[in-house]
């Protein structure tokens, strides 16, 4: 059988650089990861599922759906469940005999998001430091800057793609600036960033393909930055992870390589996703893009609604580490479950009239920065740049409006936004 092929019929979980993905294809399930209709709109088929089967378990997938929004923060909390794939002896082993030496060595030493405490804990503590909450509120002015910059690009241009204008470069600005990054080398990152986020759910080869080669080029990338910052760390996000200690513990190299990779990758491509996913919510609501205009001190708020509404990270996953009853079903050590972040965020259960897209909700209830113990650590971060973001497309576009041409949603089963989303900047734009 072609590899090809082998790779459209497995389901296995790998380590990819410092991102974790599923490796399938769904023949005759509940719900179709692959489809167009799912990409399009996975709220409706979610809503099925957590009204019929909250926890789910899918034959085609050989993995268990958590669709609840109780449920979905119960997994993430409960350290019965686990995402270090070192611990199954019998799939780490088959793991291990198909990848390179490369990719084997990034399979045992996972980056945070691969890792259960108490491993996770040491490597988040040495790195939390940088995430502290002053210092990411005193980015503020910076940010605004670099969004002033973005958006006068736009110019007279009655139309524009407020993710190539604003969504893209932003964060990725603020994530290199913050590591000390090169600016020569922003657009080859973003690039390999892209191609991970791309090839993280499975279903297209191809885009796997290039995912393993921007990861090699991004770790080895970080590898040389690394050896050049330690002769003189510096004050920036590198210089104090190689820094970072706490009791003498310290991050060893690969730690860095693939803290640096996550934190590059995470901290910008969810972000970008916000932004744009967040926009076109607030546009396809146009009493909702009103108010927000005449109440600018509800974008916190908004922020919150938008995370809720049409969440960048759709779903996540976890491993059962033992063998348990849960919610009257019967899991076995090593049974995989796709929490899924959209379909909790819109239980009725959590949030009233879920399917309203609403800037107002009094409680906004979302786990779409995770829960428990791998809640983003960026999560300030992505806040505070969606914030600014929103504040000075809100003063420069106030007649803003979506093209005709509706834009088309890119997903794969844990990543949703768009690639481009087009707008007519209005009356006032230039």
């Amino acid at each position: 059988m072609k590899i090809r092929e082998k790779l459209r019929i497995r389901f296995n979980r790998l380590t990819f650089g410092a991102l974790n993905f599923v490796e399938g294809r769904i023949h005759g399930a509940s719900i179709n990861l692959f489809s167009d209709e799912f990409n399009q709109n996975p709220h409706a088929q979610f809503k099925a599922l957590r009204e019929t089967d909250p926890l789910h378990y899918s034959m085609a997938i050989r993995a268990w759906w958590a669709t609840g929004f109780e449920l979905v923060q119960e997994v993430l909390r409960d350290p019965r469940f686990g995402t270090d794939l070192r611990k199954f002896e019998k799939r780490a082993k088959k793991i291990r005999r198909r990848l390179d030496a490369q990719r084997l060595e990034r399979f045992e030493n996972p980056s945070m998001l691969g890792l259960d405490p108490p491993d996770h804990s040491r490597i988040r503590r040495l790195v939390t430091h940088g995430f502290m909450h002053r210092f990411i509120a005193s980015l503020e002015p910076r940010i605004a800057q670099i969004v002033t910059h973005c958006l006068d690009r736009v110019g007279n241009q009655q139309e524009f793609d407020v993710i190539d204008v604003l969504a893209k470069p932003l964060p990725a600005i603020v994530i290199a600036e913050m590591m000390g990054l090169p600016e020569s080398d922003h657009a080859q990152f973003q690039a390999w960033s892209e191609d991970l986020i791309a090839g993280s759910g499975g279903g297209d080869v191809a885009a796997a393909e290039r995912a393993e080669h921007s990861s090699n080029a991004l770790i080895d990338y970080f590898r040389s930055i690394i050896e050049q910052r330690r002769a003189n760390p510096g004050d920036d996000l590198i210089g104090q992870l190689i820094l970072a200690e706490e009791e003498g513990d310290t991050l060893n190299a690969q730690e860095l390589y693939n803290t640096c990779l996550l934190l590059l990758v995470a901290g910008h491509e969810t972000t970008t996703r916000l932004i744009g996913n967040g926009l076109y919510a607030l546009l396809e609501a146009p009493d909702q893009f009103e108010h927000l205009k005449a109440h600018p001190e509800l974008i916190p708020n908004a922020v919150e609604e938008m995370l809720r509404y049409e969440p960048p990270v759709i779903a996540t996953q976890r491993f059962a580490l033992e063998d348990m009853e849960f919610h009257g079903k019967q899991l076995k050590r090593g049974d995989a479950v796709i929490v899924s972040i959209a379909a909790g965020n819109r239980d009725p259960a959590a949030n009233d009239q879920p399917d309203r897209f609403d800037i107002t909700r009094a409680k906004v209830n979302q786990v779409s920065f995770g829960y428990g113990v791998h809640l983003c650590i960026g999560a300030s971060l992505a806040r505070l740049e969606a914030k600014v973001a929103f504040e000075h497309l809100l003063e420069r576009f106030p007649d803003m409006t979506l093209t005709n041409q509706r834009p088309k949603w890119v997903a794969n089963p844990f990543f949703r936004g768009f690639d481009h989303l087009r707008v007519v900047s209005g009356s006032t734009a230039a």
